[in-house]
């Protein structure tokens, strides 16, 4: 599955990956609790947050790869980044471009 293709949602503890053009779902790995899960993802791998633990999924199959219990950090809710990614494809920044045109067009016809 193309990686691009893949929308993911965190919610009760578990990750769900759905395709993106279809909504049909891929995979579901349940981590944990029935708490909040903050998720993100790079175009390998899933990194998820809940119940004070971070964990390492395969973005294809939802496998567990690893997990830590982040000793000492307690259970509040995390954010999580991917340093070093790579700027957005040409076609993301020109869409992104356009986006901010619609919007900025859209706000001064409505004042």
């Amino acid at each position: 599955m193309d990686p691009q293709n893949i929308v993911l949602l965190g919610v009760k503890g578990t990750v769900l990956a759905f395709q993106k053009d279809t909504g049909k779902q891929l995979w579901a790995t349940h981590l944990k609790s029935n708490g909040f899960v903050t998720t993100i993802a790079d175009d390998l791998l899933v990194y998820a947050h809940t119940g004070g633990e971070l964990f390492c999924l395969d973005l294809q199959t939802g496998t567990g790869l690893w997990q830590n219990n982040l000793p000492g950090l307690g259970y509040d809710v995390a954010s999580l980044a991917l340093p070093n990614q790579p700027p957005p494809s040409d076609a993301m920044q020109e869409k992104l471009r356009r986006d901010q045109s619609d919007a900025a067009a859209a706000t001064s016809t409505s004042a």
